[in-house]
């Protein structure tokens, strides 16, 4: 189903690593345009399994015939596993063993409480001196971005820089398509626009996108 456009991402990959020799390219001093071995299919429909989830066929056909992780947008790409982690679970407990993939990602536009956000500062700073109160204030805040909802249904695949993650869905009406989690700047949820795209894209348009864009720096 893609063939050919795996078959360009190739070309492509092979191109940009050829131009960019001096890894002038934002992040390519981290991955240096080095692709992860490839997963087998054995392995993803364990994956699969474990997690009670079907990844998008897309995103299986890059893992499994081009690089499991490595090379791509701005940091590079997690790998399969690494991208599955609970963030949450391993920051409290130090590891990782529930799975919130199977779990329908709950949005389908923008999300981003901006002004419940707002009216906290403003009560934050009025607050000032009274420790008690600008405690409670902070985890009200702190609890109205980060439920565990948010993080249902996804594959936290790149790091865009300043806390920024780029994702995909797995689960839910959004699934296949790439999102960015910007909370901890206050930006909310939404598809994916870094690429400078006006429509969501799937993962592998996402990524020839990256691609596109990084080769006309060049020519």
């Amino acid at each position: 189903m893609y063939t050919e456009q795996i078959h360009r991402i190739k070309e492509k990959v092979n191109q940009l690593k050829s131009l960019d020799q001096d890894l002038e390219i934002f992040g390519a001093d981290t991955h240096e345009y080095i692709l992860n071995p490839t997963v087998s299919i054995e392995d993803v429909t364990q994956f699969e399994k474990e997690n009670k989830v079907t990844l998008p066929k897309d995103y299986l056909a890059f893992i499994t015939e081009v690089g499991n992780g490595g090379m791509g947008p701005f940091y590079g790409l997690q790998t399969l596993t690494e991208a599955s982690v609970n963030e949450e679970e391993l920051m409290i407990t130090g590891k990782s063993t529930t799975s919130l993939l199977q779990k329908p990602f709950p949005h389908s536009s923008l999300w981003n409480p901006l002004a419940e956000l707002e009216s906290l500062d403003a009560k934050i700073e009025n607050a000032s001196g009274d420790d008690e109160l600008e405690e409670q204030l902070y985890e009200k805040r702190l609890a109205l971005i980060s439920g565990e909802e948010h993080d249902y249904g996804r594959l936290n695949l790149c790091d865009f820089g300043c806390g920024i993650t780029i994702f995909l869905v797995v689960a839910g009406n959004q699934k296949g398509f790439m999102w960015t989690d910007d909370r901890i700047n206050d930006g909310g949820l939404y598809p994916s626009i870094e690429l400078e795209n006006i429509n969501s894209l799937t993962f592998l348009d996402w990524y020839e996108l990256w691609l596109d864009n990084s080769i006309s720096e060049f020519i």
